[in-house]
């Protein structure tokens, strides 16, 4: 079993991109079905309170990977792909 306030400290990273995307701030749950159905994250390195104006991320159960110690792993949006010329 897994507590809220451990996946709170966890660090969230996007597999397709590599991007950090910060941490959970908020976590949208039915209670009718008794399931988790998204978190919230407040961009690179957190938020909550005194965290306005900064865009935030929504990160749906479906979305997530795995769940490690210090990391939740998720798969969103596409890969970004560079031509070689870009690298150059």
């Amino acid at each position: 079993m897994i507590r809220v306030s451990d996946i709170m400290d966890k660090e969230i990273i996007n597999v397709k991109n590599g991007k950090r995307m910060g941490f959970i701030t908020d976590i949208d749950i039915d209670i009718n079905e008794g399931r988790v159905l998204s978190f919230s994250t407040t961009g690179d390195g957190g938020g909550g309170f005194f965290s306005r104006g900064i865009d935030m991320d929504v990160i749906f159960w479906n979305d997530i990977l795995k769940i490690g110690c210090d990391t939740i792993i998720v798969n969103i949006g596409s890969e970004k792909r560079l031509d070689i010329d870009e690298i150059r």
